[in-house]
């Protein structure tokens, strides 16, 4: 039992975990567009980018504030294979940015440039000196604003997609994951109210902030809907994705300030890959 729940620890908490979720977000995209699964150089690309970039950012406490989190634990327990997937996840992110198309690789830049300026690199000319990731209200947006292009447009930018599909997309993956990141902010409360960050659940309360993020699923809900009916999307397609919706607002409806880590973890981000699932048996036996 002690080696599953280590291995089951090196798996969520060195942000694995996240990057399959960020592989399965990519795949649903996939079978939307051509009812077919393929990993190509973007998906490696996407798995190493987003296991760096969560690394970096879920053990790098904030300037001045230094609050326990699992992650930061687990990485304080385990500092050096912490340093070795942080470097391992570095350098097959350039290896696999190289072999990235021309205007992929500018998008992918761009992100890079405002993901730096989120956790890495401060603000020019702000005072006090401050990151984006300090602005808790322009948090939220960024993240999904990041997720969704790395998941949809980087591994898409060539395939064959019309302008609508990929607004389609863009929108479904902003708002389902602008939902989730609304109630991970819950789990950081007490870190944000350290740093003094004004982030939704603190500027809302908890049950306003689990209310906006459930009135967001709803509203992709009829989004999902309406592309069903206008354009260009299967019926088993649009079932499986509001069936892993519905699924996210009762597992949103429990969370409150003392919810345990791994909740948010398997079940909010364990929605990536339910969806993914989901989407997988309506093409391969409903479609």
């Amino acid at each position: 039992m002690k080696l599953i729940k280590k291995t089951a620890d090196v798996f969520l908490y060195s942000n694995i975990f996240i990057g399959v979720c960020a592989i399965a977000l990519t795949f649903t995209n996939q079978l939307t567009v051509s009812d077919t699964v393929y990993f190509d150089k973007s998906c490696w690309f996407i798995f190493f980018s987003t296991i760096f970039t969560y690394s970096y950012l879920k053990v790098k406490s904030p300037a001045g504030v230094n609050y326990h989190t699992a992650h930061r634990n687990w990485a304080a327990e385990n500092p050096q294979l912490a340093k070795n997937i942080l470097l391992i996840s570095l350098i097959a992110s350039v290896v696999f940015f190289f072999t990235l198309e021309g205007n992929v690789k500018m998008i992918v830049l761009l992100l890079a440039a405002i993901t730096a300026f989120y956790g890495f690199v401060e603000i020019p000319f702000t005072r006090p000196k401050i990151k984006l990731r300090d602005l808790g209200l322009v948090k939220t947006f960024f993240v999904a604003l990041v997720w969704s292009v790395t998941t949809v447009i980087v591994p898409l930018a060539y395939a064959p997609v019309t302008t609508d599909m990929m607004v389609f997309l863009l929108l479904r993956r902003f708002l389902f994951i602008l939902a989730l990141t609304m109630v991970f902010e819950i789990k950081d409360m007490t870190g944000d109210r350290e740093h003094n960050l004004k982030t939704l659940p603190l500027a809302m309360g908890i049950s306003n902030t689990k209310l906006f993020a459930q009135g967001i699923l709803m509203l992709l809900l009829l989004i999902n809907l309406a592309q069903f009916l206008f354009f260009d999307i299967s019926l088993s397609n649009m079932l499986a994705v509001n069936l892993s919706v519905l699924l996210s607002i009762i597992c949103i409806q429990p969370v409150n300030e003392e919810t345990p880590d791994n909740w948010y973890y398997l079940s909010l981000d364990g929605m990536m890959i339910v969806q993914f699932i989901f989407v997988y048996i309506a093409a391969k036996y409903f479609g």
